[in-house]
């Protein structure tokens, strides 16, 4: 009975945590170059490695722990 209840407690923690992630929002902005796989934090950067490589830089959310 109480190994019961104990998982059921889990199971709505876990509901819990993933639903408040969602509605926090923790994402935020960064800009990738996927022929390198490199993000970059800052837009200047993202530019920067578009000049030199001459690849193309996609504005994305990422998610973030």
């Amino acid at each position: 009975m109480v190994i019961m209840d104990c998982k059921k407690l889990d199971q709505s923690c876990n509901i819990f945590i993933s639903n408040l992630c969602l509605i926090l929002g923790m994402t935020e902005t960064v800009w990738k170059c996927f022929r390198c796989n490199l993000s970059f934090k800052e837009e200047r950067l993202a530019e920067i490695h578009k000049q030199i490589s001459r690849h193309a830089v996609s504005k994305v959310k990422a998610i973030v722990a």
